[in-house]
């Protein structure tokens, strides 16, 4: 038996006289076309990003900047974006709804800082949401304080979220289902620390969010 290629063909001389052809050049099949696009399709937003201008003892601390994880607690980031930003003016009880001004009220060292309590002069005992009512829901539970630069929103109970916040040093799994964590960190845990370092047993900084608002 002979096997001859050509630049189409192979030819196998199977017997004298005899000649079968075979041909392995693939049929071409056209391509189909992309499937269409879902005009109706919008991509959900990016979390959104805030900041903190702080002081400590009248003297400028630097910037800490915050993401808020809308895409899983949306509620809870909303209400903190909004505190930031003060763009729901006056709460209901004739305190702006804003972070801008209150001091960190609270500091463990090599726990977390607390702050966020916009209505009883940042003594720790009050706060208000920008909702209906004072206080809302505690939102989920999904995400972990499993870091330093962890940010969770203080309450008593399950209907109690206000205003406060905490930001964490490190991990803390002992508040993973009591307090809702809805942001990060993402620059500025050099002045977080910096708070907490200046604090002794008998003191804490008169640390001040003396501006605040919304990045992106």
């Amino acid at each position: 038996m002979e096997i001859k290629e050509t630049e189409r063909n192979i030819i196998i001389n199977v017997a004298a006289g005899g000649v079968c052809t075979i041909n392995i050049n693939p049929v071409s099949r056209p391509i189909p076309p992309p499937p269409a696009l879902d005009e109706a399709y919008v991509p959900p937003p990016a979390n959104p990003k805030v900041y903190f201008y702080m002081t400590v003892d009248g003297k400028p601390a630097g910037m800490i900047v915050m993401e808020l994880f809308a895409d899983t607690t949306p509620r809870t980031a909303e209400n903190f974006r909004a505190l930031c930003t003060g763009e729901k003016g006056m709460g209901k009880l004739g305190k702006p709804l804003h972070y801008k001004g209150s001091i960190i009220h609270g500091v463990d060292p090599g726990y977390m800082i607390s702050g966020g309590d916009i209505i009883d002069g940042g003594k720790g005992n009050g706060g208000e949401c920008i909702y209906d009512s004072r206080f809302f829901e505690v939102e989920n539970f999904i995400r972990k304080h499993d870091g330093p630069g962890v940010l969770s929103m203080w309450n008593r109970g399950r209907n109690s979220t206000g205003s406060q916040f905490m930001i964490h040093v490190r991990a803390n799994p002992d508040l993973d289902d009591e307090c809702v964590v809805f942001g990060q960190v993402v620059q500025g845990m050099d002045v977080v620390t910096s708070i907490m370092d200046m604090s002794t047993s008998t003191s804490v900084p008169v640390a001040v969010i003396s501006n605040c608002g919304q990045i992106s």
